[in-house]
């Protein structure tokens, strides 16, 4: 099975796992990781291609390098979880005689009954995609330039959504009636929910948005509540080395697992990004939260998470 991935970095994450779920479930079922067209790169440079082959094997995926040979398109853009939620996988089955298929991005696309069922192989495919070596090593400098910065060896870590595409995406969601209430609740005052919810003033708190794109005033104002909370803070614009460009999908890689790895991690629930953060972290076992209130719109898609 070969597929496409789409949006920004955590929706392509989903699609990726969604993807797995799917060729996971098919008879001798081989996923072919690849890129093959101008806008893409190949799966290797973003992730341990062997890591994340040993990590889904058990679950009887085999993974291997290259582009499936002779792949036949199966339009899947008719289907959804919610109006149709088991009709991709019954229409998928259907095309057996095909050896090879490749489709669109199947994000959001499965039941959550179906995600459900198959926790175990979404949890080992997550677990999986550990960052090749070289954003391994973005990673590891950027823990070095928050220890060297803040003197202390852990980090706590708040996604701060505050970027221009954030509000105009939040003028479409917010629709209280349906329970749509909580896109920037809380951004002003971000500090008093870090109070709220056990973060300790001693450790660093590391922010992290897309810098370049954030609103002024409103980065301004949720700095200034956090530190007026008495928390020290780091910037993740700061952690760059000089010289280093990086696209802001490769960014939100390495802020991915900067969260990940965080000793506590917080950030707006209505974000896949940080959605799939706390989701991964509470597999990890490790404490997360969100500063926002309400509700994780995620867990229509993904029934796992626990209450917060």
């Amino acid at each position: 099975m070969e597929f496409e991935v789409c949006n920004g970095f955590t929706n392509q994450r989903i699609a990726l796992l969604t993807d797995f779920l799917l060729n996971g479930i098919q008879p001798d079922g081989i996923e072919m990781v690849t890129a093959n067209q101008a806008d893409t790169v190949p799966f290797g440079s973003w992730f341990d291609e062997r890591e994340f082959a040993a990590a889904v094997a058990p679950h009887g995926v085999k993974v291997v390098a290259g582009k499936a040979p002779g792949a036949i398109r199966i339009p899947i853009k008719a289907y959804d979880s919610q109006s149709r939620p088991t009709a991709l996988v019954t229409y998928l089955r259907k095309q057996r005689s095909h050896q090879h298929i490749k489709i669109a991005c199947p994000a959001f696309r499965l039941p959550a009954a179906l995600m459900k069922q198959h926790q175990e192989l979404l949890q080992a495919a997550a677990e999986g995609l550990l960052p090749s070596e070289r954003f391994r090593s973005l990673i590891a400098a950027r823990r070095q330039q928050i220890e060297s910065k803040s003197g202390a060896a852990v980090y706590n870590l708040i996604h701060l959504r505050v970027e221009k595409d954030w509000f105009a995406l939040c003028k479409w969601w917010q629709k209280p009636e349906v329970g749509r209430d909580n896109c920037m609740n809380n951004t002003d005052t971000v500090g008093k929910q870090l109070q709220l919810h056990g973060f300790q003033t001693q450790v660093p708190v590391v922010v992290v948005t897309s810098f370049p794109d954030a609103v002024p005033e409103a980065l301004e104002t949720a700095l200034e509540s956090i530190k007026s909370s008495k928390y020290s803070v780091v910037l993740g614009n700061e952690l760059v080395n000089l010289g280093e460009e990086l696209t802001r999908e490769e960014s939100a890689l390495v802020d991915y697992y900067l969260g990940l790895e965080a000793e506590k991690f917080t950030g707006n629930s209505v974000s896949t990004f940080t959605a799939f953060i706390i989701l991964e972290r509470q597999w990890l076992g490790r404490y997360s939260t969100h500063y926002n209130g309400g509700a994780i719109p995620l867990s229509l898609f993904f029934p796992f998470f626990d209450k917060l």
